[in-house]
């Protein structure tokens, strides 16, 4: 029922960046704690992310393991080259549906199950998002989520569209809700009782922003409600502990302040290039670098700073900055991005 995403949207979240040995080290805590199903990881990403999720599929940790990527047939390969299950979020904006069906009808030959998550579900009408819930699933999507990725849905709203959903599809249904107005617990709850089958939640809530929901407060409401999460409660209390010490030393004691809801600056940060694309507004500051940056962010922090922008330097600093968090399990600072393309820069001339 609950899908463990700490691993991976846990590093979206603002100053979160994890080494290979990190991630492999905490899916072994969070295992113990009762966790089944786990999303791990971003293979496409980086190296790194690849390496992390194989080690975690050798290992065994999780009965089901998740890795996630775009609806395109690279990512695919990616996730499927780590032996793991493949989850695909579709493009921010859809313009090669037919390119996307294809994608999810590849996946779906892979012999693995097959997630798809659709757009943003509260931007859309219920109608529209059905439809194309149903376009994935025809194509094979075993799972299809349905996130509420910017976190302006109610539970009102939340729990109307897994209620048409549940009814109108043949597949099971996750929920994936983002915190921005505090609201992540309450609309996964509706979704439940809308019939979501599945829930995505990470310890403390971290993640993209001010994160989603959060696994410790879910797991204990529904326990209070009777419904068995099969996790235990004890061994959960150490998950939390070792996951502090982590948020603490890589994020500062002030991160907790910075993600609340609705007024924390963390809602306003993005980590994942996917999502600074489609933004207009844009804030060097308001951004966290790690493997998961792409290059509209690295683009626009050098032409923040009137620096080259042409495409071979913008690849080489991304890669550049990827490595470095990567090896060191840190973000890179926007200051630090500017001094790597200097020296980038300086060797091309």
């Amino acid at each position: 029922m609950i899908t463990d995403d700490t691993l991976r949207e846990g590093m979206q979240a603002p100053g979160i960046a994890f080494t290979v040995e990190e991630k492999v080290q905490i899916a072994r805590v969070i295992r113990k704690c009762g966790i089944k199903r786990a999303l791990v990881a971003y293979p496409p990403a980086h190296i790194s992310e690849k390496q992390a999720t194989e080690k975690i599929v050798k290992e065994h940790i999780f009965p089901e393991t998740f890795a996630l990527g775009r609806a395109i047939r690279n990512d695919v390969d990616a996730i499927y080259e780590t032996g793991s299950n493949i989850a695909l979020h579709l493009p921010f904006r859809m313009e090669r549906m037919d390119e996307v069906l294809d994608s999810v009808r590849y996946a779906s030959t892979k012999g693995r199950i097959v997630e798809v998550a659709v757009v943003d579900v509260m931007k859309n009408d219920i109608k529209d998002v059905i439809k194309m819930a149903k376009l994935v699933s025809e194509a094979g999507a075993d799972i299809v989520q349905l996130p509420d990725t910017t976190g302006i849905g109610s539970p009102r709203k939340i729990r109307a569209l897994f209620t048409e959903a549940k009814a109108s599809l043949d597949v099971e249904i996750e929920t994936h809700c983002h915190n921005d107005m505090g609201g992540a617990i309450a609309n996964a709850y509706a979704a439940l009782e809308g019939g979501a089958d599945h829930v995505d939640a990470t310890v403390y809530g971290i993640g993209e922003r001010n994160g989603i929901t959060d696994l410790a407060s879910f797991s204990g409401i529904l326990e209070s409600e009777g419904i068995s999460t099969g996790i235990d409660r004890n061994e959960l209390k150490h998950v939390y502990s070792k996951i502090l010490d982590v948020i603490l030393s890589k994020a500062g004691p002030g991160f907790f302040a910075r993600n609340f809801p609705a007024v924390g600056e963390n809602t306003i940060t993005n980590t994942a290039g996917t999502h600074v694309a489609y933004s207009d507004v844009f804030s060097a500051g308001g951004m966290s670098f790690n493997v998961y940056a792409g290059k509209s962010m690295i683009k626009r922090v050098l032409e923040s700073s009137k620096m080259q922008t042409d495409d071979m330097i913008v690849r080489d600093v991304l890669m550049a900055v990827k490595n470095r968090s990567a090896e060191t399990g840190k973000c890179v600072t926007s200051d630090e991005i500017i001094k790597m393309a200097g020296e980038i820069i300086g060797k091309s001339h």
